[in-house]
């Protein structure tokens, strides 16, 4: 990781906050993730910050937003490897940096973003115990649907298996358009190592509901830019446009090698 030298953090976050005459699309939802996103220039601007910076000077940036950073060593022996309905206090507004891959845990204690690079592509253990529960606890909030623990970034791409990356999730449109797209992401292991970035956000209607009512993802080439975005309601298909947006996100991968 590179330090700062003329500038300070502050001044790097004067430049950032003052726009740096970059726009961008970030991944949704009312929250402190969003505002991030936007200050610098999408996800992948804060991933680069997080890549290029020490966490000193990740903390002091993340400060500006009430928000916290944790680098986490072993993930079984850390607390937040627990599966909480809710996250404690102590782990909410933080960014979880496990091993490169980012989680976010918004103020309410839940899962709102998640960064990885791909690939290499090695498929992670699953926590069955903690996905189950998550999805039962979907069913009991909204007793009209059928949910699933559904992963945010999914364990065939090497997502944790914790409650960082899982959140209640629809169940057809877990198993259906949004596997489809992590099974065509599992297709990109021979491309160059990191050469996708990978985001998703969960966006949640109010401040105490568990379920994500939105998820969007969005997946770069770093080498030429190029990127696609999508946008999934919670529901069957992942709503009107779930399979629209499915198929060119798959077009997408397809057109960048991972086949």
């Amino acid at each position: 990781m590179r330090t700062l030298n003329k500038l300070s953090v502050a001044a790097v976050m004067g430049l950032l906050l003052g726009g740096c005459g970059v726009t961008s699309t970030d991944l949704g939802g009312e929250g402190v993730a969003s505002q991030m996103e936007q200050d610098f220039g999408g996800p992948g601007g804060l991933m680069d910050f997080f890549q290029s910076h020490s966490e000193e000077e990740i903390r002091e940036a993340m400060k500006v937003y009430g928000v916290g950073y944790r680098v986490h060593g072993n993930v079984t022996a850390e607390l937040i490897s627990d599966c909480p309905k809710f996250f404690p206090s102590s782990d909410r507004s933080v960014w979880h940096n496990f091993d490169g891959e980012y989680y976010y845990i918004d103020s309410a204690g839940r899962p709102n973003r998640a960064y990885k690079y791909l690939p290499p592509i090695v498929a992670a253990p699953r926590i069955d115990s903690c996905q189950t529960s998550i999805g039962q606890w979907g069913d009991a909030e909204n007793p009209s649907n059928d949910y699933d623990g559904g992963h945010l970034i999914g364990s065939q791409l090497g997502g944790w298996g914790g409650r960082a990356n899982i959140v209640p999730q629809d169940a057809n449109f877990n198993r259906g358009n949004w596997a489809q797209l992590e099974n065509k992401m599992a297709l990109c292991g021979s491309l160059p190592s990191s050469r996708l970035r990978y985001y998703i956000g969960a966006n949640y209607p109010n401040s105490t509901t568990l379920i994500p009512n939105n998820m969007t993802m969005e997946i770069t080439n770093q080498s030429t830019g190029s990127s696609v975005s999508m946008s999934f309601s919670n529901v069957d298909y992942g709503g009107t446009n779930g399979t629209t947006d499915r198929t060119r996100g798959v077009n997408w991968l397809s057109s960048q090698g991972c086949n």
